[in-house]
């Protein structure tokens, strides 16, 4: 049977305290013997040094028991260490209870106490696992988990053990995976869509020069018409790969809230006289109703612009000549009070609402509904209006030549602002569409 060293002392390790010590401790000794020094004085003295002395010495022992090495240090002073880590971290000690977390950890699950349990703030059971079998086996671990929300997060959770004096608890460190995930997604659907989408206008193009090649070579009539017919195919390409691009990099970044804020009133304002050459163009009226005060919110300026701008087209795409499309901008209450003032006010019209928030206290929002007087849509294609490329006259069989992306654009930009898209139609009175963003608090 292996016995345990005995604890060795590393003289090089002694610092210079622990030498003087033992010099003052020899030098008393020594006093005693030629001066006429009082013996309490000098067994005071001596014994003083050799407390000293041994005090040192013991911060330099190396202990051969690996539970003596610490002493009797608490857990949760490593907490200083976890505050240098970048991404969220805890500390779980054996009972499950969290001992340590820094400000990342504390601010992305919303606690602040010590000491409650790691199930109060994450129930995921292959985290949970993983923190027992690190805490009781001393395993090290790695657990990819999604976590359901308005916007979907993907984390890796790396757990590890750590043996501290006694005890051994579990470190937690999480890493969002959102951002690559996002990313590589982003890729698949760009080819897959854009290969999709983009077969019709292409096979168009070249029917349409091999019959310039051909049978209209030398007709200068059908070689103007053809040639018109394929600028209208290479415009669509075009809108089509914007729409593509623009889409896929809100796709990116809808993990982030915006920070940002903006003048919903202003920017709709903007958007309106930019438009107002089309509008001009179809003879369509365009009925804005803002207040004169800002209506500021949370949010991006440039993609709330694409938001009003597509909402706005869409509008006067189905809108006759001569008709009219509404726009109105408002400040409101909270999500159910927004919702009943944006979205409810054709009693015979169908509403669906395409994307809700989570709800939240005291938060309050701002919509921007937008009319049409168009023929409206049938209740059965309501939920699909926010799918990127679904078109309601490609199922009726009216094509209008859009892209099928500017609700789908619309509805991510919205779900990347935490806010809500709402829709009601009427069959022959036309649609409506309302987005709503959380207002901004006072300055």
């Amino acid at each position: 049977m292996n016995r345990l060293a005995p604890p060795r002392l590393r003289l090089d390790r002694l610092p210079a305290a622990t030498w003087a010590a033992a010099g003052l401790a020899v030098l008393a000794a020594f006093l005693a013997f030629t001066t006429s020094l009082s013996a309490a004085v000098l067994m005071v003295l001596a014994g003083a040094a050799s407390y000293w002395a041994l005090r040192e010495r013991q911060r330099f022992v190396i202990s051969s028991s690996p539970g003596d090495q610490i002493g009797l240090i608490d857990l949760g002073q490593l907490t200083p260490l976890l505050e240098a880590l970048p991404d969220p971290a805890l500390l779980i000690d054996a009972e499950s209870r969290i001992v340590g977390s820094n400000a990342a950890a504390r601010r992305q699950m919303h606690f602040e106490a010590r000491g409650q349990f790691l199930t109060s703030i994450l129930r995921h059971p292959d985290v949970l696992e993983a923190v027992h079998a690190a805490v009781r086996e001393g395993a090290t671990g790695a657990v990819e988990y999604e976590t359901p929300a308005q916007v979907d997060r993907h984390t890796r959770c790396y757990v590890a053990p750590v043996t501290w004096g006694a005890d051994r608890a579990a470190m937690l460190v999480f890493h969002d995976q959102t951002a690559r995930i996002s990313t590589e997604r982003m890729r698949a659907d760009f080819l897959a869509n854009a290969s999709h989408e983009l077969r019709t206008p292409l096979a168009s193009l070249t029917l349409l020069i091999e019959t310039l090649a051909g049978p209209a070579r030398d007709d200068a009539a059908d070689r103007d018409r053809f040639l018109g017919m394929m600028q209208i195919q290479a415009d669509r390409m075009r809108r089509l790969i914007d729409d593509l691009l623009s889409l896929s990099r809100i796709e990116l970044d809808e993990h982030v809230p915006p920070s940002d804020r903006a003048d919903l009133a202003a920017v709709a304002r903007e958007v309106a006289d930019s438009l107002s050459p089309l509008l001009k163009e179809r003879k369509i009226n365009l009925d804005l109703n803002a207040p004169a005060t800002p209506v500021r919110v949370v949010g991006e300026r440039f993609q709330l612009a694409q938001v009003v701008q597509n909402l706005v087209d869409n509008a006067v795409k189905y809108t006759p000549d001569g008709g009219a499309v509404r726009m109105e901008i408002a400040a409101s209450g909270d999500r159910e009070e927004t919702s009943a003032q944006a979205g409810r006010r054709w009693e015979e019209a169908g509403r669906v609402a395409l994307l809700t928030p989570a709800a939240a206290a005291n938060r309050s929002y701002a919509f921007i509904r937008v009319e049409d007087a168009g023929p409206g849509v049938a209740k059965r294609f309501l939920p699909r209006l926010g799918e990127r490329f679904f078109r309601v006259e490609r199922e009726t069989g009216s094509e209008r030549g859009g892209t099928g992306l500017g609700l789908a654009i619309v509805k991510h930009i919205v779900n990347r602002h935490r806010g809500g898209f709402l829709v009601e139609s009427q069959p022959g009175r036309g649609s409506a569409f309302a987005a709503y963003v959380e207002l901004a608090e006072e300055d």
